[in-house]
């Protein structure tokens, strides 16, 4: 078997790798040559972000489900609720690029959910931080629907709004991104970065297999949600570099999930 310290050290190299990667079409790519080679078929993309996003994304919300009404964790509960609402947002705003959607609808849902999820995120970590549980197993339920009940909920009125044209525009075809955007986009990039952090100073502290893996699945998240500031248009390389790097981050959420298990029903939990 693999020695832990090892497998982590193999599960660095995805992030710097992707950096060079975006660094280096940045520099080479020219915008004709971008628009030659983009390749956007939407039924590819939506079925990419159904696997690696949604699907790994409600298999992570589930295991968390368990564990919180197990053990009680709040990190727990907020890490699955994060990456519930990372991946249903993901998936609704894949499979509605075309009709009925829209670049715009799937744009708003996508760079909205991904705002909303990192709230979730950064309240984990600032929680892991406070290190606490809850003890009363009665309201456990209660706060589990109100947290994954809550994520739906707001990505589904959002997906409707969108759709029937009650939000502000996030894309405009034939002018680009709006300054709406960019301010959200950039808001979620700051705290999916940051929520990646305090997960990596917490794991220095503790070892925790869950924290460093987190870590490393938001900032692989961070990095897909940061080549938005440099492709040259939809489906070109860099914007295909940044899916991918965070589809890994989806994989990445899987492993946090696993070691935790592993790490005998404690994993978090007993790094708090």
């Amino acid at each position: 078997m693999i020695p832990p310290n090892t497998t982590r050290r193999i599960g660095v190299a995805p992030v710097p790798i992707f950096v060079a990667l975006i660094a280096i079409f940045d520099v080479i790519l020219p915008t004709s040559v971008a628009a030659s080679v983009a390749f956007n078929p939407l039924l590819v993309f939506a079925t990419l972000q159904t696997l690696f996003l949604f699907g790994t994304a409600v298999v992570v919300a589930y295991i968390s489900l368990k564990s919180y009404l197990s053990g009680g964790s709040r990190t727990i509960l907020l890490l699955g609720s994060g990456t519930l609402a990372w991946g249903f947002a993901s998936v609704v705003a894949g499979w509605l690029l075309g009709p009925p959607g829209g670049p715009n609808v799937a744009v708003t849902i996508s760079n909205s959910g991904a705002l909303f999820a990192s709230l979730f995120y950064i309240a984990s970590a600032t929680t892991t931080m406070r290190a606490g549980s809850s003890r009363d197993s009665k309201w456990r339920k209660t706060k589990l629907l109100l947290a994954y009940g809550g994520a739906v909920g707001f990505l589904s009125a959002l997906t409707v709004f969108a759709l029937v044209g009650a939000t502000p525009a996030f894309f405009v075809p034939g002018a680009g991104s709006t300054v709406l955007r960019q301010v959200v986009v950039a808001a979620g990039l700051l705290l999916f970065a940051t929520s990646s952090i305090l997960f990596m100073r917490l794991y220095h502290d503790s070892r925790s297999g869950i924290l460093f893996w987190y870590s490393m699945a938001l900032a692989l998240t961070t990095i897909g949600l940061a080549a938005f500031y440099f492709g040259r248009t939809v489906g070109d390389p860099i914007a295909w570099t940044g899916r991918i790097a965070t589809y890994f981050g989806g994989v990445y959420s899987l492993i946090a999930i696993w070691s935790a298990i592993r790490g005998s029903h404690g994993g978090l939990t007993n790094s708090q």
